[in-house]
């Protein structure tokens, strides 16, 4: 393990961000403080911004009201809350009606809805392959039970072939049962 340098350069300490974000407020409510009506000079930012131990590009912009990290939405969201609860209600009215849902119904609920809240000319927003599990994570009320798989017998049941003999021998009215 390499030894630990002697010293640190301030733009390499890492600090948590609600730290660094607690002093940013302080040092915005001093500002707002000192600039009123009655003080016509200027206070100097980068002063303010060294006396609190804040970014100095920080502090200039949330000086107008620009929100922080934390206080602003998501950019990277493809459905919005409204959307997405609509994807939830989807969910609830398949649990409902017992049906198991799958990643691939959970994907195509999402573009469906994607695509009908769509205006504009270009082509509407698509999620991502990992969009669905990422979404299942996020809301741990609803998972995907893997099945069992099917029984050979049954699965040979469904075949098309034994369906379509079973229909020719309705069709000339005997019973495949009957032999």
């Amino acid at each position: 393990m390499p030894p630990a340098p002697a010293f640190v350069l301030p733009s390499q300490r890492v600090e948590p961000y609600e730290d660094v974000e607690i002093r940013i407020q302080a040092a915005v409510a001093f500002i707002q403080a000192s600039q009123n009506e009655h003080s016509p000079e200027k206070l100097n930012v980068a002063k303010v911004a060294r006396t609190y131990e804040v970014p100095v590009t920080r502090l200039r912009r949330r000086l107008p009201g620009r929100q922080s990290k934390q206080e602003r939405p998501a950019q990277n969201c493809k459905l919005s809350v409204d959307q997405e609860l609509a994807v939830c209600q989807y969910l609830d009215r398949l649990d409902t009606i017992s049906t198991s849902a799958r990643v691939q119904m959970v994907a195509g609920c999402a573009n469906a809805i994607l695509q009908y809240g769509h205006m504009g000319p270009d082509p509407a927003p698509v999620i991502g392959d990992n969009w669905a599990p990422r979404f299942l994570e996020c809301h741990p009320e609803y998972f995907i039970k893997k099945q069992q798989t099917i029984d050979a017998n049954r699965k040979n049941a469904h075949c098309h072939g034994s369906g379509s003999r079973f229909k020719y021998y309705l069709s000339n009215g005997q019973d495949p049962r009957a032999n």
